[in-house]
């Protein structure tokens, strides 16, 4: 059986410089680089939406092995399009840049932020209970009100709340669809808001603290 290595190609030729060990280490490094470029939205640096999609499909599978819940949130810029017109598209995309790096922060490695499409976002929090996630969306939408003071004028951020627990026959088109309803009905309440399945005191505990910023860390419920 033929043994396979995951370090440096071997040199068949013995030589100390080895053309065929550079032309292997080439080709591995343009993999590496095209699965990323396929996966990764080029602006933002988030995982695009084609990725999203699978991923979605792949922790929704896993909830119903793990029984753990799944949290969606789902967050668009306020008045993004006035603020494009105001001030250019090239103030514009270093904005987007910025909540993207935001949002990246305010999350934990196991986590996954997702630019969904011109200036919305999404994030997957795998084993998140509603109140940590409502609690995560939150620091996440204080954090963007207080940290783009910087460009032209501050943005803010309008979130919507789903989670999907095996206890619940729910399709990944469901799951949006709840996410996206949730983030209007904050539109509708005026904006820079989080709206979820349920009211209840979105202060970052102690243990949520714990939660956001240790991957080891996975469910406190």
């Amino acid at each position: 059986m033929t043994e396979y290595v995951s370090g440096p190609p071997y040199c068949p030729v013995k030589e100390p410089h080895c053309h065929v060990v550079d032309e292997v280490m080439l080709l591995r490094h343009q993999v590496q680089q095209l699965q990323s470029e396929a996966q990764t939205d080029a602006l933002t640096g988030l995982y695009n939406y084609r990725y999203f999609v699978h991923l979605l499909e792949r922790e929704m599978e896993r909830v119903r092995r793990s029984q753990l819940p799944l949290a969606l949130i789902l967050a668009d810029i306020d008045h993004f399009k006035r603020f494009n017109d105001q001030h250019g598209h090239e103030a514009g995309n270093r904005a987007l840049g910025d909540v993207a790096a935001i949002i990246r922060e305010q999350i934990r490695q196991l986590d996954s932020a997702c630019r969904f499409g011109g200036e919305e976002f999404v994030v997957l929090l795998p084993a998140t209970p509603v109140s940590q996630a409502l609690a995560v969306a939150e620091r996440i939408r204080a954090a963007v009100e207080s940290q783009t003071a910087h460009l032209p004028r501050p943005l803010t951020l309008s979130l919507g709340v789903a989670v999907y627990t095996p206890q619940i026959e729910l399709s990944a088109q469901d799951l949006l669809i709840a996410a996206d309803e949730r983030l209007y009905a904050s539109k509708h309440r005026g904006r820079n808001a989080v709206t979820g399945p349920q009211v209840v005191d979105t202060q970052v505990s102690a243990e949520e603290k714990g939660a956001l910023f240790d991957s080891s860390i996975t469910d406190d419920a």
